[in-house]
């Protein structure tokens, strides 16, 4: 995506006489990148002065180039210039179209004209800087900003243009966050600046990003782009709450990409909103039908926490046929095995949560690894645990214990209930004394850690109670207890 324009909150145009607070609101809803909510304000907005209507054409330019309507962007640049021809940047967004088309000649002129109109307006050739930084002409981006700060050595603008450049050539976020620091030592109050630091921060120190933001929204508290971001930060950090608060500032906007809904959606699905998750995921796949990576995922995960099982089983299973494998997560074999538990659909189930098991000990992310194998180790014991399968439920659980950092008091208890039951296969000679031994006495250690976790219930208690009378009886495979202990 094309870099935005720098130009400074206030568009400071003194010479040509610009006033960005008509078209201030557009404006915001560009830098946030929202191209199709921006188009509809501009197109929605009328009257004004000359110079404002210009301005407002060449956003639009802007927008329509963001969006890539070429055509439209080129009749808003010519409008611009039309209606104002004192104002500089309808100019620079046709030398912006010229430099696309790889006329370098006719770019250079249209920019000499437009900072002829205003050659004491340090914020022109920083604009047409911009528009050479965009475009990798960087010996006539440095001769632009020569002139830039030629006409106010302390603009802000210039600064900003100056990190944008280093950015975009270097990647070096450091040097670049001093440019856009350099602008807030000339203006304080600079929100551009401030977001364009927390960009830069987002994915390095997203907590810097967060302060970055707070300052430019004590600044203007209806500053959108700020929310826009402030939501992404905070959902990457599963810090789900606080996104969803911010989201609400913008989703409701005309135009905002379809994608901001599923954001939307998804937050509200971790919030546990699950009513209203299934709400708008529904409003998104009556936009977008074929959308089936996020929508149709949700879908179904929403309808498995609302307990319809058997419509989250039917979007479950075509979700997984219809999404490559290789975008298939841990969580969709996870809800599918417990939706099939739901079903009693024992034997589906153990087959989606060893797919499960295996997306989180080869696929998954390495953050989300550690986390999502101690659920599918768990998930695993329990299923085979239900179809009898005690042996193999006893591997999953001892899986479980190796990496969780903290168990709970009733895996401990499933876990010993597990073991007492594996041992039943002794009361009919199929296993030997040692395996029924190795079953008894990591059943007695489970119990034993349910008591010292949980003194005042009877679970450890009775357990343990009854696993020692199969300890009792040893070696008589058919004794009338063992069998009654282990009838069922």
């Amino acid at each position: 995506m094309r870099k935005i324009n720098f130009l400074a909150v206030s568009m400071l145009l003194s010479a040509a006489g610009a006033f960005a607070g008509v078209n201030e609101r557009g404006i915001d809803l560009y830098r946030a990148e929202l191209f199709d909510a921006a188009k509809l304000e501009f197109l929605n907005q009328s009257g004004g002065t000359p110079v404002e209507q210009a301005e407002r054409y060449y956003f639009l330019g802007q927008t329509y180039s963001e969006l890539k309507e070429m055509e439209s962007a080129s009749d808003c640049y010519a409008k611009a210039t039309a209606i104002a021809p004192e104002y500089p940047f309808g100019y620079i967004g046709q030398g912006e179209l010229a430099l696309a088309k790889g006329d370098l000649k006719a770019a250079d002129d249209l920019f000499k004209k437009a900072i002829g109109l205003a050659k004491k307006d340090a914020s022109v050739p920083t604009a047409v800087a911009e528009s050479y930084i965009e475009f990798d002409k960087k010996a006539e981006a440095e001769a632009a900003l020569a002139k830039a700060k030629k006409a106010n050595k302390n603009f802000p603008g210039r600064f900003l243009a100056e990190g944008d450049a280093i950015f975009k050539n270097d990647g070096k976020v450091g040097a670049a966050a001093a440019s856009y620091e350099q602008a807030l030592y000339f203006d304080a109050n600079n929100k551009l600046a401030l977001l364009k630091l927390a960009r830069i921060y987002k994915t390095v120190n997203p907590t810097e990003a967060l302060e970055f933001l707070a300052r430019l929204v004590a600044i203007d508290p209806d500053y959108i782009p700020a929310y826009a971001l402030i939501g992404d930060i905070n959902r990457d950090k599963g810090q789900y709450g606080k996104a969803l608060d911010a989201y609400k500032k913008f989703i409701a906007i005309p135009g905002v990409p379809i994608v901001q809904h599923e954001h939307y959606a998804e937050l509200l699905y971790w919030t546990e909103q699950y009513d209203k998750s299934l709400e708008k995921i529904n409003e998104v796949l009556a936009q977008n039908p074929t959308n089936v990576v996020v929508a149709h995922r949700f879908q179904a995960w929403n309808n498995y926490k609302l307990e319809n099982y058997s419509v989250a089983r039917e979007q479950m299973t075509q979700f997984l046929k219809d999404t490559p494998a290789e975008q298939h997560l841990y969580m969709d074999y996870s809800i599918d095995g417990n939706i099939l538990l739901k079903l009693k659909q024992y034997e589906g189930a153990i087959e989606a949560f060893q797919k499960a098991v295996e997306m989180a000990e080869n696929k998954d992310r390495r953050d989300y690894r550690e986390k999502n194998k101690i659920g599918a180790y768990k998930e695993l014991a329990d299923a085979y645990e239900r179809t009898r399968n005690y042996t193999a439920a006893i591997e999953q659980y001892q899986k479980y214990f190796a990496i969780a950092d903290n168990p709970g008091t009733f895996d401990y208890l499933y876990y010993g209930e597990a073991n007492y039951s594996a041992a039943a296969k002794y009361s009919d000679g199929s296993g030997d004394e040692a395996e029924f031994n190795t079953y008894i006495e990591q059943g007695l250690k489970a119990f034993d850690e349910v008591i010292e976790r949980s003194t005042e219930t009877h679970h450890g208690y009775l357990n343990r109670a009854i696993i020692e009378i199969v300890k009792c009886a040893g070696i008589v495979r058919n004794s009338k207890v063992f069998l009654i202990l282990f009838d069922g």
